[in-house]
């Protein structure tokens, strides 16, 4: 007989692995969650977030650009891109706690750090 140290192993925290990982604890699965570099994945640390953030202050450039159109009078508007940048990473900075492995191992989930490897059985 077949003896498992957990009834799931979850490979990659990002949006996926975090999801499965939270509600395989929720059911009290013994869960082993594996990321090769950081909790959260690409929709945290590159993609959706920063992005998102990154549109919503295009986007305030452009309703201030706009402002006529809305029936306000006129300006001029201007922005530093660091001071942009810096709004992006403390999204994400915000957000982080809420990925963390600290968050994950209080919700009883064993956070490893590494490339998981599959290798079927033979025999």
């Amino acid at each position: 007989m077949s003896k498992y140290d957990y009834n799931i192993i979850v490979i990659g925290g990002g949006s996926a692995g975090l999801v499965s990982s939270y509600i395989a604890s929720a059911v009290k699965a013994k869960v082993a969650l594996i990321e090769k570099h950081k909790m959260g994945g690409d929709c945290l640390n590159t993609g959706c977030v920063p992005s998102k953030a990154l549109i919503r202050s295009a986007k305030m450039i452009s309703y201030a650009k706009r402002a006529a159109e809305f029936g306000f009078i006129e300006n001029k508007i201007a922005f530093n891109l660091s001071d942009v940048m810096n709004r992006v990473k403390r999204t994400i900075t915000e957000i982080e706690p809420h990925d963390s492995v600290e968050r994950y191992s209080k919700l009883g989930v064993e956070c490893i750090s590494g490339t998981a490897n599959y290798i079927a059985s033979r025999g």
